[in-house]
């Protein structure tokens, strides 16, 4: 009988020492899962953050894109002027201009033919022309000046796409 008690006993002991080591398992894997959840929210609100920024960054790098598109566009014409300035041969005038988006239409008044050719592989040869087309040519007489008036029509180059 005393082995019997004895052994009822030792199970006992045996039984709730497993018991209790169960159980502080379960408290230390408890409180694991509650620190891992509690960093989970605080990078999840991290995260959230990032996104926040990250949407600010792309809409200020959208504004600087505009920004530096109504720059380049504000200098653009006089960078166009200055060009043509330098690449019109003495004996060629122009008369009138237009440019709509980005198609430039001129009216001029040359010598000749050839000052008209040189004019229009000029324009060619520039950075800031592309396209350029003789639409119309034709004699005129002013002042019993036997002149050539123009049109050509082009391709405007700004600074952002040469």
């Amino acid at each position: 009988i005393s082995i019997g008690v004895l052994s009822v006993v030792l199970l006992v002991l045996v039984l709730g020492y497993l018991h209790i080591n169960a159980s502080r398992r379960i408290n230390t894997l408890n409180s694991e899962i509650k620190s891992t959840e509690d960093e989970i929210s605080r990078l999840n609100k991290v995260v959230g953050d990032v996104e926040k920024y990250q949407k600010r960054k792309k809409e200020l790098q959208e504004k600087i894109k505009v920004i530096d598109v109504l720059s380049r566009k504000k200098t653009g014409p006089v960078r166009i002027l200055q060009e043509l300035s330098k690449i019109t041969p003495g004996k060629l005038w122009i008369i009138s201009l237009q440019e709509s988006d980005l198609q430039l239409t001129l009216d001029g008044i040359a010598l000749d033919n050839e000052t008209i050719a040189s004019f229009m592989m000029n324009m060619e040869r520039s950075a800031y022309f592309s396209n350029v087309e003789l639409v119309q040519s034709q004699q005129d007489t002013q002042e019993n000046l036997k002149l050539k008036k123009f049109n050509v029509t082009c391709q405007v180059l700004l600074p952002e796409n040469k």
